[in-house]
């Protein structure tokens, strides 16, 4: 079946162009899948014609019109069709898998930006390899119950996990006060000849040796062992502050980046405008609920328990995204959540998911290392450099004390020094 579309509605040229589109999107699938790629034009354009903003004068569809509800409500009209067993579930999923290649491939012609993607399917569980020992579940929940923060939970976790595997642990035998403190013991010398060697900055040996300090008080108010462990004073070394800054070339690069290999775009580039337009912490994104974003108001409700809470303006630009993502949510997995940010598993996302989507983007870089801190660091040396006042920074940014903030100003002032040192005076 021949139908009419047009790019603008306005010139037989553009006729013509789209057209052109249409039958390349045919010709890609006509060898293996000539009938099913037939059905879904036919549905597509019968769908589309129930729209009238899609169509000009002369009945062509104006593809450039094209957006993101489209594409959801043609989903719903499957969805509807499939649940009255109008259609099977092979024509379903053959219907959706077009939509989601020709959304692909209008963005990819820029004819129209359509960030669409195909529902997530619910995986038959499989038994795990590797179930979690009931020791780190206990642990978990003691420093829970304890109100740590989710940053120290995950971390201590990992530590942990690192420290049972050192030593093969195995919860069949039940160890002895002398067991840990033998443990503890070897760990500690293992994480020293490691940084003696470099393998390790010391400053990672200390927060695994913290991890340790935690879990052995864990296990003293577990009455398991009668001591808590204690770093050596040698061994205490906190992770030297920096202030990393990025430039605008490269954080365009970074955009560019996302919209070209991210599979979720409308959510990977919401996260990344809203750490650029606000400083906030990854953490901060991690607790965002959907009921946390005002997109009339332009506001955006950050909480944590290191900075509390406050309330932020952010970008149109960066609400129009968000309000995009939020028709896409519901086509990843779900598992009764209310966080804004979700993964692809359906749970809330993680500070680590957000590292890892920053390390994935960082293609275009060779030795730097973009990070979710850069950004942040980055804001609170641009807020300082405009103008803007420490206090006015500190209580955006979420610093507990002025002197955080204090610590970009001094360097700021260090790199004005440099700048005019580096320079030859004539």
């Amino acid at each position: 079946m021949e139908h009419k579309v047009t790019k603008h509605g306005s010139s037989n040229n553009e006729e013509d162009q789209s057209r052109e589109i249409i039958e390349e999107f045919r010709r890609r699938f006509s060898s293996t899948k000539q009938k099913d790629i037939e059905k879904f034009v036919d549905f597509f354009y019968k769908e589309c014609q129930k729209d009238s903003f899609l169509f000009c004068s002369n009945n062509d569809i104006q593809l450039n019109k094209l957006n993101l509800s489209h594409a959801m409500k043609i989903q719903e009209q499957v969805e509807a069709l499939k649940s009255m067993n109008q259609l099977d579930i092979k024509e379903a999923t053959s219907y959706l898998y077009f939509l989601d290649r020709f959304c692909k491939f209008l963005t990819q012609k820029e004819v129209a930006k359509i960030y669409y993607i195909l529902p997530i399917k619910q995986k038959n569980s499989k038994k795990n390899k590797n179930p979690t020992l009931p020791l780190i579940t206990d642990f978990e929940v003691f420093l829970n119950l304890k109100r740590y923060s989710h940053t120290t939970i995950r971390c201590s976790l990992v530590n942990i996990k690192s420290f049972l595997k050192f030593f093969n642990y195995t919860p069949e035998i039940r160890p002895t006060n002398e067991y840990w403190s033998t443990s503890f013991k070897r760990f500690e010398e293992h994480l020293i000849r490691k940084s003696l060697l470099e393998n390790i900055q010391l400053s990672s040996a200390y927060e695994y040796l913290k991890a340790v300090r935690l879990f052995s008080r864990f296990l003293y108010e577990n009455k398991e062992i009668n001591f808590i462990y204690n770093i050596p004073t040698k061994m205490i070394q906190n992770a030297k502050r920096c202030n990393e800054y990025t430039n605008e070339s490269d954080i365009l690069l970074v955009i560019k980046c996302i919209f070209e290999y991210s599979k979720n775009v409308l959510r990977d580039i919401s996260i990344f405008l809203i750490i650029l337009e606000t400083g906030c912490r990854p953490i901060e994104i991690v607790n965002l609920k959907i009921d946390d974003v005002y997109l009339h108001e332009k506001l955006i409700v950050l909480k944590s328990k290191k900075s509390h809470q406050r309330t932020l303006l952010i970008s149109g630009t960066t609400c129009s995204l968000i309000k995009d993502y939020l028709k896409i949510r519901k086509n990843y997995l779900i598992n009764q959540t209310d966080s804004l940010f979700i993964n692809k598993f359906g749970n809330q996302i993680t500070s680590s998911n957000i590292s890892n989507l920053f390390r994935k983007y960082n293609k275009p870089f060779q030795e730097k290392n973009f990070t979710p801190k850069t950004l942040r660091h980055t804001f609170i040396t641009n807020a300082l450099n405009n103008g803007n006042s420490m206090e006015q920074v500190r209580e955006i940014v979420g610093h507990k004390h002025l002197i955080s903030t204090h610590y970009y100003f001094y360097r700021n002032i260090e790199k004005l020094k440099k700048l005019f040192l580096d320079k030859k005076l004539f």
